[in-house]
């Protein structure tokens, strides 16, 4: 919930307060004495209504601020659930807003993947609609794509939220995952998908709406007209249920109008009447280009000009984004540091070779269950092969013994699977695993209720 909310959830009880008091008096006038008594009990029964539910969203917007509510203010913006921290990403990151709408340029994107922080900006760049127009006609189609299509755009093209999850996804997920995703995609079976297709799934995440030109309602009048009660009901059935207040921001477009618009992503796949469609071999085109352009400005950061990296810069990246405390960090760039010789240098394809492997872990984690249920630690041929089986792509032995330096504790030419896993996973998910948060239920509300007239 916005702050500013607080001030008009006094001013909303205050209003039900004002209703309650017009039917207790309404009750006096027109049944009399003999009829006092029922009007009487029904008003009070409808001011301990109005005080329940006005404590239950007090307690559920003091919860809603301590989960997260002061990341919307930082990041200006407007949503009805705590932010997930792949939501905290996208919004550090993101540097355009238009018509309220936060995006991302393609470098933005880019950033967000190779980059420990976001570049230093003051403000978002606030696009017109020409702005946008002229931008987004320079996207280029498909099968003019490359290795480096998002360095070219540069800041030029937008990014929705839910373009930005899907490209997370293709980053995060071998092919075979992303054959499925595409099954999915194809509604009607035909081995192809359209525009319309992408975008019914597409449409399953919502934006992100920027609150910092957007239009607040603020309500300082304590009066409401009977005729305006069947709004306030349905306004706070929303509020209590479904958790939504569209009442209190006044946004230019509606949700389902935002997520019809045209993006980077759209023009570049579907073209700019969105009328191609594209088939499994189409999108692995734009999956094998991304996933190579991620990677090589990933490995020319480290690189540093030379045609290797160093085993240090190595564990570095590999342990980027980890999510592991100073003292275990420490240990393992100290285990690589004694244990390698500087020639032992990982070339560019051999980290490609990786990164394969990295998005193909879920496979090979499954290959692997025994050893990490029994807890058995493995040789380095016993690891090559499984790498091996599970990704089709057989890692430099260089590689296996640098992976090894790293993870092997006691030196002893085995690796404990478990904790390899582990930091390889977050490695994968650059530290955004999704939460499980759980929100206000029906249960929740019937808690409180009970609770405040129990007192």
């Amino acid at each position: 919930f916005e702050l500013h909310d607080l001030a008009l959830g006094r001013s909303r009880v205050c209003a039900v307060m004002s209703w309650t008091g017009r039917l207790l008096g309404s009750g006096w006038r027109r049944v009399g004495w003999f009829g006092a008594r029922s009007s009487l009990l029904k008003s009070a029964t409808a001011i301990a209504t109005a005080y329940t539910v006005s404590s239950f969203v007090r307690k559920r917007r003091a919860e809603a601020f301590r989960l997260g509510d002061a990341d919307k203010l930082t990041h200006n913006v407007y949503t009805d659930h705590k932010l997930s921290k792949r939501e905290l990403r996208f919004l550090e990151y993101a540097s355009i807003e238009y018509d309220d709408v936060i995006y991302m340029s393609p470098m933005d994107f880019i950033d967000s993947f190779t980059r420990d922080t976001p570049r230093e900006r003051i403000y978002r760049r606030v696009l017109k609609e020409t702005d946008v127009k002229k931008m987004l006609g320079n996207t280029p189609p498909l099968r003019k794509g490359s290795r480096d299509l998002f360095r070219h755009l540069d800041q030029g093209g937008l990014i929705s939220y839910a373009d930005y999850i899907f490209l997370v996804t293709l980053l995060t997920k071998s092919r075979d995952n992303f054959k499925i995703a595409f099954m999915m995609f194809d509604d009607d079976d035909s081995g192809r998908v359209d525009k319309e297709e992408f975008m019914l799934i597409r449409s399953l995440m919502s934006s992100l709406r920027s609150t910092r030109n957007a239009k607040k309602q603020h309500h300082d009048q304590c009066q409401l007209d009977m005729t305006e009660f069947s709004f306030v009901v349905t306004h706070m059935q929303d509020r209590l249920f479904t958790g939504s207040d569209n009442y209190s921001i006044a946004f230019s477009k509606s949700e389902e109008e935002v997520k019809r618009e045209d993006t980077t992503i759209l023009l570049h796949l579907f073209g700019r009447r969105g009328r191609e469609s594209l088939t499994f071999d189409d999108f692995m085109v734009f999956y094998d280009n991304l996933q190579y352009e991620v990677m090589e400005i990933e490995f020319r950061e480290f690189a540093r000009g030379k045609k290797k990296i160093s085993p240090v810069d190595f564990a570095l990246m590999v342990l980027r984004y980890t999510i592991l405390d100073r003292e275990e960090y420490a240990e393992y760039i100290d285990r690589m540091a004694d244990r390698t010789a500087e020639n032992q240098g990982v070339t560019l394809e051999q980290w490609a070779s990786f990164s394969i492997f990295l998005n193909n872990l879920a496979q090979f984690s499954t290959a692997v269950r025994l050893y990490t249920n029994a807890d058995m630690p493995v040789t380095k041929a016993e690891f090559a092969r499984a790498v091996q089986c599970t990704c089709g792509e057989k890692l430099a032995d260089t590689v296996v013994d640098l992976i090894f330096a790293i993870f092997d504790a006691n030196d002893d030419g085995k690796l404990s699977y478990r904790e390899f896993l582990a930091v390889m996973n977050d490695r994968l998910h650059r530290g955004l695993k999704a939460r499980n948060d759980r929100g206000w239920t029906w249960k929740d509300f019937k808690r409180c209720v009970i609770n405040e007239m129990s007192r």
